[in-house]
């Protein structure tokens, strides 16, 4: 082709596409972005921003109803309005969309089109309406949908996925959660709390599967007592219809019947790449995701593909992340990867999870050496005020001693990553997140609690304390193996107030 119509060709305007396409045209290439729905991608409108309104409009609800464990008069609220709750959700989604506007991108030099496109040469797209965009680079960043389940009878009698679940005008009363991932995990807890009668099935034998077991079963514990049923390494037999609703049928002998009125299909995701005719444009496709190498580059040098088309990790975050390598490749021409070792992730229940680089599971199936150190929030002052002492922090450390991972189930988990992420990426010490003066009372001293606890001993022993009076001749012996009577210690002196540290 001699001349192109754009320098780039984004495909796809969620938050990989748009971080391409703003980055590249804000440097001056003349970029061309296509998006056959909306601008904002599955992140702003099923996925991230409305998830997390509904969490929280869920959690406020449930404080409602446990206003009595806090001291107050006990509240009975009336039942939720549906349809005025996901009004709310996409109340915010129209606050946040106006980032995510054609205008804006426009405003910001991008050539903006909606449609359909089909490859019709690696260079080369054609839209619905006959239009024919070219460019010497293509960026893909087409993103994810929910994946279809083969069970018998789950078509005929019908169900939703994220995509329909924040338009409910009723608040189901009976609902079966199918797949216990984090969408699945999050939906069930915030649709009980407003007052479903929620069941989880997964054929995993936990749920939250990449987490580790105890973490995972803090979570499960929660919603347990939320009064979610939860059944793990449970197959499905077939889902049938009746005069009452639906019926997820549990195989086993004797069958289990779970009876819904709303059936949630939560069970993974599969790259938007049907539809596309990649195979004019040279581009491999494997299990509807998109191979790249460590650049993001596809089986075409001049093709990369971003997001969650990639199947890398699919999170909005990543998919940001790896925009930006795209921008410094092809519009400064200059390289660019990304360390998927520190990629951070979070699960907004409550407690919530979250997570960076290694956890004892991919550390243990990696064949990487480690210790952790574990600090309990029924341990953190602010914890125990806010009466959420259900958690732990764990702080994994390499065979070198540097931090190779930590997770966080807990109040606030997610906030509390930051110093998390530096000491991954940075490769530091734990002894580094000793550093800071941490604000009390605050969550945030967990750091400084589970470091402080692990390196106690290495200070307070008798061989240092044998050094120490040796060369300064200190008097005292150190801890005794007496214990006080009466809070009075063994040597008569009145005890001290506990040090905080």
């Amino acid at each position: 082709m001699a001349r192109f119509t754009h320098d780039i060709l984004v495909v796809g305007g969620g938050a990989a596409g748009l971080t391409t396409a703003s980055g590249s045209a804000q440097l001056g290439l003349k970029t061309a972005l296509v998006e056959k729905a909306h601008l904002g991608g599955d992140c702003l409108y099923y996925g991230c921003v409305p998830s997390k309104a509904l969490l929280r409009t869920a959690s406020v609800y449930h404080e409602m109803r446990s206003s009595a464990r806090f001291g107050l008069p006990p509240v009975i609220p009336p039942p939720v309005d549906m349809g005025a709750v996901n009004a709310r959700v996409q109340s915010v989604i129209a606050a946040i969309a106006h980032h995510d506007s054609p205008e804006r991108f426009t405003s910001l030099g991008t050539d903006v089109y909606f449609g359909s496109p089909r490859f019709v040469s690696p260079h080369e797209v054609e839209l619905a309406d006959g239009t024919r965009l070219s460019a010497s680079k293509v960026v893909l960043a087409v993103g994810s949908s929910p994946r279809g389940l083969p069970v018998p009878g789950l078509a005929d009698v019908g169900y939703i996925t994220n995509v329909d679940v924040f338009s409910l005008s009723e608040l189901p009363p009976r609902m079966v959660v199918i797949g216990a991932g984090p969408i699945g995990i999050e939906m069930a807890q915030a649709f009980s709390r407003l007052g479903s009668k929620v069941s989880v099935v997964d054929v995993a034998d936990q749920i939250l599967i990449k987490e580790d077991a105890d973490v995972a079963g803090i979570v499960q514990r929660r919603l347990e007592a939320d009064g979610v049923d939860v059944y793990v390494g449970a197959s499905i037999a077939r889902v049938e219809a009746g005069p009452n609703g639906k019926t997820v049928v549990l195989a086993g002998s004797p069958e289990r019947r779970l009876e819904a009125d709303q059936i949630l299909v939560a069970t993974g995701r599969q790259g938007n790449t049907a539809d596309l005719d990649l195979d004019h444009a040279g581009v491999t496709v494997e299990r509807s995701f998109i191979p790249v190498d460590s650049t993001l580059r596809t089986a075409q040098r001049h093709i990369m593909a971003i997001g969650d088309c990639n199947g890398q990790y699919l999170f909005t975050h990543v998919a940001g992340a790896e925009g930006s390598v795209a921008v410094r490749r092809f519009a400064l021409g200059v390289g660019g990867t990304i360390d998927y070792r520190a990629v951070p992730w979070c699960t907004y229940t409550d407690p919530e999870i979250a997570s960076v680089g290694h956890n004892e599971r991919s550390a243990t199936e990696a064949g990487i050496r480690y210790d952790v150190i574990r600090q309990p929030f029924d341990a953190v002052d602010r914890a125990q005020a806010e009466g959420e002492t259900d958690g732990v922090m764990k702080i994994l450390v390499g065979p070198k001693g540097r931090v190779i991972g930590t997770q966080i189930v807990g109040p606030h988990a997610g906030e509390l990553l930051g110093p998390a992420l530096f000491a991954v990426t940075g490769r530091w010490k734990p002894s580094a997140l000793m550093g800071p003066i941490y604000p009390y009372p605050t969550v945030l001293e967990s750091y400084k609690k589970a470091v402080g606890g692990s390196l106690a001993p290495r200070l307070f022993n008798d061989r240092v304390r044998s050094i120490l009076r040796f060369l300064h001749r200190y008097r005292g012996s150190g801890p005794r193996e007496a214990q006080p009577a009466h809070g009075i210690p063994a040597n008569g002196s009145p005890a001290r107030p506990k040090e905080r540290t």
